[in-house]
């Protein structure tokens, strides 16, 4: 259940913050700092009840204009709640979210797959002997391919007419022997 707390400063004018009220989680997880404004000066707390389950990285951040900074809180041991304090400017604007953080479940991220996904899927007959007829005509057709292309560049090379009558009668000459061949 972890996951991310995004905290938009300068969204709504210079020094806001915006943030959610409440945060949860069960692990750590990661305050992103997002500046959509001027550079601007960012002092994260953890409250004497939250810093006994949690610590920051680093509190001070300094944020370019229109960047964004990703601080990890590790979360140590829980369960416990405590308080984030944002402050903007040094003190300019302060904001608090009330965090949460829940007894750890390892299973809780855990997928249950069923052992029928582990086997294939039987092939209808009728998709075997598509396949099959496919792998067995591709010579063939490679063949056709190949000899299209040799009539038509003699064709360009010496005429157009011979090109076309020596193209018409080799695919005729194909057609006949693949009617034959698959018979």
């Amino acid at each position: 259940m972890s996951g991310t707390l995004s905290i938009h400063i300068n969204r709504d004018g210079l020094h806001h913050i915006d943030v959610a009220q409440s945060f949860e989680t069960d692990d750590s997880f990661d305050v992103v700092l997002e500046n959509h404004g001027a550079p601007i000066h960012v002092h994260l707390h953890l409250d004497d009840e939250l810093s006994e389950v949690a610590s920051l990285s680093a509190t001070n951040h300094y944020i370019e204009e229109d960047e964004t900074e990703v601080v990890p809180i590790s979360v140590r041991n829980g369960p416990g709640r405590g308080k984030l304090k944002i402050v903007t400017s040094y003190g300019a604007e302060t904001s608090y979210v009330d965090v949460d953080i829940e007894e750890f479940d390892p299973d809780a991220d855990e997928i249950l797959v069923d052992e029928a996904l582990s086997k294939p899927k039987p092939r209808s007959p009728q998709q075997s002997t598509e396949a099959s007829e496919l792998t067995r005509n591709l010579p063939l057709i490679v063949l056709i391919v190949l000899a299209v292309v040799l009539v038509l560049g003699v064709g360009i090379l010496v005429d157009w007419v011979v090109a076309l009558f020596g193209a018409v009668s080799v695919l005729i000459g194909i057609g006949v022997a693949t009617y034959f061949l698959t018979q």
